[in-house]
């Protein structure tokens, strides 16, 4: 079984092993080192701890397929 994450932010245990924290979406840093997101638009790999596509400027949102 694996361990929960405890928000270093917000202090909320959570259940799942996502990459951000469920309560305020805060990212777990361990997570997301070795991750990007591909652009939903562009196709375009980006950085993990980006809200916006570096190429076209589409919104990344949090929870979106990796």
């Amino acid at each position: 079984m694996s361990k929960n994450q405890v928000c270093k932010n917000c202090g909320t245990e959570n259940v799942s092993q996502s990459a951000w924290c469920e309560k305020c979406l805060t990212p777990f840093n361990t997570y997301q080192e070795e991750k990007t997101l591909q652009c939903p638009n562009c196709m375009h790999p980006n950085d993990y701890n980006l809200d916006h596509c570096e190429f076209c400027h589409e919104p990344l949102k949090p929870g979106q397929s990796e």
